[in-house]
């Protein structure tokens, strides 16, 4: 009963956030027997995350889907917050989970988040996020039509790089959310979310995100345009003009999947 539930919850604070105040009870029920079929088992087995595109195979995404993809997230979302498995829970204010619209085709990834997201439990919202909304922008999207994320879910002290056990132990929750938005690109954002993606090993300091960008790669069949990071560019705004032909590139291959 407990999942029922909870299930049950999640659709009417679903719907509370489009503004409705009722739902017909033979939704719920329809909704419930889908899910115990299809989706999740109600009886505590695990199942393997579903990325958006296996879900989208019958057709384009309906609500019942939206809702599944809106819970899978808040799943993963309530195991980073209660996460353990490095020492950066430790130091946390906040752990700062990905955001933005669950249709997403471009999503960006960053390296981990700094003094600002700690705080507010959000990504990107200092001033690498303002430049980063920015480039969104200057790339014919709203801010709330893509989806941001990080590699690492909680703040390094002093800003420092993540460690490799540190983006080891978050790498499970990046992979997930990457399986369920499934976007049509990713653009990685400096060296650390490109080092990830390219599955590389102990290397995260031999790596030169200013020797990797304008080299589009792969991961699991979605196109990965690494560049620089927007902290950095705060620090060295002549290279901006790099991170625009990279932008140019992941445009090109949303407008060929559009």
């Amino acid at each position: 009963m407990g999942r029922e539930i909870e299930s049950i919850v999640n659709i009417l604070t679903y719907y509370k956030s489009l503004g409705f105040n009722e739902l017909p009870a033979k939704f719920i029920e329809s909704f419930l027997r889908a899910r115990k079929q299809s989706y999740l088992s109600l009886q505590g087995a695990t199942t393997p995350v579903k990325s958006r595109s296996s879900i989208q195979s019958a057709g384009s995404m309906n609500l019942k889907d939206e809702i599944y993809i809106e819970a899978e997230l808040e799943k993963i979302k309530e195991e980073v917050g209660k996460c353990t498995k490095c020492q950066l829970s430790k130091s946390r204010t906040n752990p700062v989970f990905g955001e933005g619209n669950i249709k997403a085709r471009l999503m960006f990834i960053g390296e981990a988040p700094g003094v600002d997201e700690d705080r507010q439990g959000s990504p990107f919202v200092g001033e690498a996020g303002k430049l980063l909304t920015s480039l969104i922008q200057k790339m014919g999207f709203k801010r709330e039509e893509v989806y941001i994320t990080n590699t690492v879910k909680c703040h390094p002290p002093n800003n420092r790089d993540p460690l490799e056990e540190e983006v080891s132990s978050c790498f499970e929750y990046l992979k997930k959310e990457i399986e369920i938005i499934s976007p049509k690109v990713i653009m990685t954002l400096g060296k650390v979310a490109t080092y990830v993606l390219m599955g590389m090993k102990g290397k995260i300091k031999e790596l030169a995100i200013s020797k990797i960008r304008g080299k589009v790669f792969s991961y699991n069949s979605i196109p990965v345009v690494p560049t620089f990071h927007p902290a950095y560019l705060l620090r060295d705004r002549k290279d901006k003009w790099l991170t625009w032909e990279d932008a140019q590139e992941a445009l090109k291959y949303i407008k060929n999947h559009s």
